[in-house]
C-alpha cells in the first residue's frame, strides 16, 4: 500500500520522505527519521492503525504539521481514509483539497521531569504490581477521588473511544474541549468518571509502591514508564 501511494504521489509531482527502514525496503523516496520532520512539511501520512498514527502525533504537534491516517489496522477510530482510497487521497493531498480537523492535546509532566504531548490518554496504573494501588486525582489541588484499584486514566475527547470507554468512561465528541478522569477497576462502587473543563490542571498521585514493586505510567498506549517507590 505504501508503494502504491508513493507511486501516485511521485506521478503527481510530490516530494516524499519515508522512515529509513521503509525507504530501504521499497527503494523509493528519501530516507528521513520521523523525529527529523520540520515545519516545512505539508503533511505526515500514517499507514496502519491508531497506534501508528499516535506515534507520529508528538512530532506533528511540535512542528504544526497535519497528519493523515490511512487505515490498515482493525478498528482505526482515528484514521480518515481506507486503503482502497489511496489514489483519491494522493490527488486530494497534492491539490490541497481537504479540510484540517483540529483535535485538542494534553501536555503531561511525569515526576516533574519530561513533558509529553497526548492525543488519547495517560494512565497511572498498577502495571506489573499484582495487588491494587491507591491513586488520588486532583483538579487544581481540589480532590476529585481516591481510587483503590488498577489506577486512574485521564483522557481527551478523542481518547474516549479508546481505553477510556473500556474502563466505563463516557464517549465525548472530539468537537468539545474537556478532560475525562476515569477510575480503572475501582473497589469503591460509587466512583464514576468525571468530566472537567480544559483549564483545570489534573494531578495524579500514587501511594508509594511496596518494596520491589512498581507503578506504571502509560501514554497514548505507546510509551510505558515504570517507577519504583515514587
Amino acid at each position: 500500500m505504501a508503494e502504491q501511494l508513493l507511486k501516485q504521489l511521485d506521478y503527481l509531482g510530490a516530494k516524499t520522505f519515508l522512515e529509513p527502514w521503509l525507504s530501504l525496503k521499497l527503494n523509493m523516496g528519501e530516507a528521513l527519521e520521523l523525529g527529523n520532520i520540520s515545519p516545512d512539511f505539508n503533511a505526515i501520512i500514517s499507514l496502519g492503525g491508531d497506534g501508528t498514527l499516535l506515534r507520529s502525533v508528538p512530532v506533528a504537534a511540535k512542528n504544526n504539521v497535519p497528519v493523515l491516517g490511512i487505515n490498515m489496522g482493525h478498528i482505526g477510530f482515528l484514521m480518515e481514509a481506507s486503503a482502497h482510497q489511496i489514489s483519491d487521497v494522493a490527488k486530494k493531498l497534492v491539490k490541497s483539497d481537504f479540510q484540517i480537523e483540529k483535535r485538542m492535546l494534553l501536555s503531561a509532566c511525569v515526576n516533574s521531569e519530561q513533558n509529553y504531548f497526548i492525543l488519547n490518554d495517560i494512565a497511572l496504573m498498577r502495571g506489573k504490581n499484582p495487588s491494587s494501588i491507591a491513586v488520588e486525582a486532583l483538579a487544581d489541588d481540589e480532590n476529585i477521588f481516591k481510587v483503590h484499584g488498577d489506577g486512574i486514566l485521564v483522557s481527551t475527547p478523542t481518547g474516549t473511544t479508546g481505553y477510556s470507554i473500556s474502563a466505563g468512561g463516557p464517549v465525548i465528541s472530539p468537537e468539545l474541549d474537556c478532560i475525562a478522569v476515569v477510575p480503572i477497576c475501582s473497589h469503591v462502587l460509587h466512583h464514576r468518571p468525571v468530566v472537567l473543563p480544559i483549564d483545570k490542571r489534573i494531578t495524579l498521585i500514587a501511594e508509594k509502591a511496596q518494596l520491589g514493586r512498581t507503578h506504571q505510567v502509560v501514554i497514548d498506549g505507546q510509551i510505558s514508564l515504570e517507577f519504583e517507590n515514587k
